[in-house]
């Protein structure tokens, strides 16, 4: 699959209303529930988290350099890395935008907002993630290896 046809992945969607649903939901939900605002800790909590998965998302798009693409199939002419960040987590991007969603939610609506995003958002991506690792078993060479010694997207995680 090439660059301009992630568009048309599924995933590459749900990833975008998850997004969206977060920003707009969350927000409009603690009003709807009548909750009141975050607290200073919460603030706090939720500016470190978010620019923990924002760094996360940045330090492993980098890291794949010419190997990143947003849809589940890789790149026809993809290699398998397995450096820095991808020798703790074989998804760091998706642990990144989970933190980030998460990070977001706190700010805006406080510890179970974030706990929610968090856990949903955590789901979301295992299911992408083994859709994704269908394929990159099928075509890329070590990859089962790889996948049987580093854990999926929580460091010391399940594989």
């Amino acid at each position: 699959m090439s660059r301009r046809t992630a568009a048309r992945d599924p995933w590459v969607w749900g990833q975008a209303l998850l997004g969206a649903l977060v920003i707009f939901g969350v927000p409009r939900a603690a009003h709807l529930l009548g909750l009141p605002a975050p607290g200073h800790l919460w603030q706090v909590l939720g500016g470190v988290v978010l620019g923990a998965g924002a760094l996360g998302m940045v330090i492993g798009a980098l890291t794949l350099g010419p190997n990143l693409t947003p849809a589940t199939e890789p790149l026809p002419d993809g290699q398998l890395v397995t450096r820095g960040i991808y020798h703790l987590v074989r998804h760091p991007i998706y642990l990144g935008v989970s933190l980030v969603l998460c990070g977001y939610s706190l700010l805006r609506a406080g510890g179970w907002a974030g706990a929610v995003v968090l856990i949903v958002s955590i789901a979301y991506f295992e299911q992408k993630a083994r859709v994704e690792e269908a394929w990159l078993s099928k075509r890329v060479p070590g990859y089962e290896e790889y996948r049987s010694r580093v854990s999926r997207i929580i460091p010391g995680g399940w594989h």
